[in-house]
């Protein structure tokens, strides 16, 4: 009986487990050119996203992440440019 109560419920278990949306990073694309002229502190980011905020004269790595979503201010926090890498 037991066993059959485990079979029986072995595909409810796994539906249980099938996210509705796949899960990882989100895509760096052309879409947050739209950030450019705002406020860096009125903007939020989605929190699944690598990004960095580059400050003028601020030293940054130069590896290459297409992923990344690069975020360049100006000294008072404006976004001037944005791109992918």
């Amino acid at each position: 009986m037991t066993r059959l109560l485990l079979i029986g419920l072995g595909p409810l278990a796994l539906a249980a487990c099938d996210p509705a949306a796949p899960a990882g990073p989100l895509d760096c694309d052309d879409s947050y050119q739209s950030l450019i002229g705002q406020n860096i502190g009125a903007v939020t980011l989605p929190a699944g996203l690598s990004h960095r905020i580059i400050s003028p004269g601020m030293a940054v790595t130069e590896d290459y992440n297409p992923d990344r979503l690069n975020v360049y201010v100006d000294d008072k926090g404006w976004i001037a440019r944005t791109e992918c890498w």
